[in-house]
């Protein structure tokens, strides 16, 4: 099984390990072995301030997150399997749907002509329009749009496992709604809440698209700050050191998350601190403020259940959680079909409602060979990029889930460790390696950047798959004379099909979407359809933008719809 991890091995060797290395290298100064560049981080203040800024924007966008993505994750785990089902798609579109699509819709709704300036013009609330775009505000509402997904996901299937049993047992003995939330729902949901606010944290401090197309000249980020030092300044020691700063604190953060307290064995299920600290949280938000409704009674010091029932209060508890969490939906959802329709306007600016609809900018995309081209060097570098995410995902998947050997669950961190690397600094890391070797500007620089990125969801989804699969089965034919390789091939191999499909699916598109490694690696003729569209939207005010916006939404509900459509035959 170990020969099976040598072409995933190599490809991360080459593509993931050496780059980082690279600006570890660069970040000390080469041989010459020097802290300087560290030290001009920690002395210099605008260093401190634009990283503190970033901590800050991450901070408030993973709170708003959870206070949004808890009752969204809520309603969807508590209404019938089909409206789930549903509901579930409205989170997931979005997740997949490109960032720079999503980023470009806030600016068509909260620019000075947007939606919600017209509105508010129109009903007389204002007689000039408001500055929303390129401030704070745009920069939170753009990356919560973004990030809330990632925080629903995690509680969603934590909430899942949760019996129902013990929310209606602690009912039955007296506690109310919001007690029984607090002190029985809430810390059982709560690995879900900290794998969600973590993922998205982390997210937060290395995003890139967002906050560069909505945020203002005092909303730069310290990604923004290691861009500019790469492309603008070219100081690339400086660059590395910064990158290296940033890559530390998403570790820090990883191992806060997990950090469990002293003398506690390996073996033993421990929380880490931050867990610890929101069920006291949860604890204080379940105390009794009124000491007359929770008064012992005199038989047996059992609590008395208080008058007036707990219908009601569920009642209310649940209208308020549902309606936030359909509020949750409809912001995930509604920005995504005002550039739908806005590509369809026969006018020749940005305005929503149209006055008429036209397919003119879908012709001026198809007749425009900038745009054409584009298009096509994506769909390559992506249908490139999937074959061999897939290959290499695959034989990774396999090795691990079904080898027996010491430091598997290292190696399948290290595997899908590009997950929480800040994408930057890959970007960086992988041009710092690629420069001298000549493949910046290439379309086989492109294919093997975006495999790393695109190998970590082959793992997941394809050993997902091999858990499924009865390897008793593939047992069977081996002991009937079939070889190791035979026996998987003729038996293992048509049971995980679905998930190798749809694992490659979702490969493709994390590559034909991918923006950040493009500005650094593609060159003009091998610019991809994403950096196409950020050179638009920087540079023109053209309609052409939603057309194209419009074109990757339909190209992402197709291949969604083709992994949902895989999954089901499999059942």
């Amino acid at each position: 099984m170990l020969s099976l991890l040598l072409l995933p091995m190599a490809l991360l060797l080459l593509v993931y390990v050496i780059p980082l290395s690279k600006i570890v290298w660069l970040s000390i100064g080469g041989w010459d072995m020097t802290l300087e560049h560290f030290q001009r981080l920690f002395q210099d203040d605008l260093f401190r301030i634009i990283f503190m800024r970033t901590v800050w924007i991450a901070m408030v966008v993973t709170i708003l997150s959870l206070i949004i993505g808890y009752p969204v994750a809520l309603l969807i785990a508590h209404v019938p399997p089909r409206t789930a089902s549903l509901l579930l798609m409205l989170v997931i579109i979005p997740m997949w749907t490109s960032i720079l699509v999503r980023s470009y819709s806030w600016m068509v709704i909260l620019g000075r002509q947007g939606i919600v300036n017209s509105s508010l013009q129109e009903l007389g609330l204002t007689d000039q329009p408001l500055k929303l775009l390129y401030t704070r505000f745009t920069v939170y509402v753009g990356m919560l749009h973004i990030m809330l997904p990632f925080m629903v996901l995690p509680i969603l299937n934590t909430m899942r496992q949760i019996p129902p049993l013990l929310g209606n047992a602690a009912l039955t003995l007296g506690a109310g709604p919001l007690r029984t939330f607090w002190l029985v729902y809430f810390p059982l949901s709560l690995p879900g809440v900290v794998a969600g606010c973590t993922l998205v944290a982390i997210l937060s401090l290395g995003f890139f698209v967002t906050p560069a197309l909505l945020g203002g000249a005092k909303d730069t980020t310290f990604v923004l700050l290691i861009d500019r030092y790469v492309r603008a300044i070219r100081d690339w020691e400086m660059a590395s050191a910064m990158s290296i700063a940033l890559l530390m604190a998403v570790l820090a953060l990883v191992l806060f998350t997990q950090f469990k307290p002293a003398g506690q064995t390996s073996g033993q299920a421990s929380p880490g601190k931050l867990t610890r600290l929101v069920l006291k949280l949860a604890r204080f938000c379940a105390t009794p403020r009124n000491p007359v409704a929770d008064a012992p009674s005199p038989a047996g010091g059992q609590h008395v259940k208080r008058s007036g029932g707990s219908r009601e209060q569920r009642r209310g508890v649940g209208f308020w959680s549902s309606l936030l969490g359909i509020g949750g939906l409809l912001f995930l959802s509604l920005p995504l079909v005002i550039i739908i329709v806005l590509a369809f306007s026969d006018s020749p600016f940005l305005k929503f409602p149209p006055t008429g609809f036209s397919l003119r900018w879908f012709e001026n995309f198809l007749n425009r060979p900038d745009w054409i081209n584009a298009a096509w060097t994506s769909l390559r570098v992506g249908l490139m990029t999937m074959v061999v995410a897939t290959f290499c995902g695959s034989l990774a998947a396999i090795a691990l889930e079904r080898g027996r050997f010491k430091g598997r669950g290292v190696l399948y961190g290290i595997l899908i460790s590009p997950l929480v690397v800040p994408v930057i600094v890959l970007a960086i890391a992988v041009y710092f390696v690629f420069a001298p070797l000549g493949l910046v500007g290439t379309q086989l620089g492109l294919v093997l950047a975006h495999s790393i990125l695109a190998m970590p969801f082959v793992i997941i989804v394809v050993t997902g798959a091999l858990k499924d699969s009865n390897i008793m089965l593939e047992n069977a034919a081996r002991t009937l004379g079939a070889s190791p390789i035979k026996a998987f091939l003729k038996v293992t191999l048509p049971t995980i099909r679905p998930g190798v499909a749809a694992a490659a699916l979702f490969a493709f598109l994390a590559s034909f979407d991918e923006l950040v490694i493009a500005l650094f690696i593609a060159g003009t003729g091998s610019r991809t359809l994403p950096k196409r569209m950020w050179e638009g939207i920087r540079e023109e005010i053209d309609p052409t933008i939603a057309a194209v916006a419009a074109i990757l939404i339909a190209l992402t509900l197709v291949l969604i719809a083709a992994a949902e459509l895989i999954r089901n035959r499999s059942r």
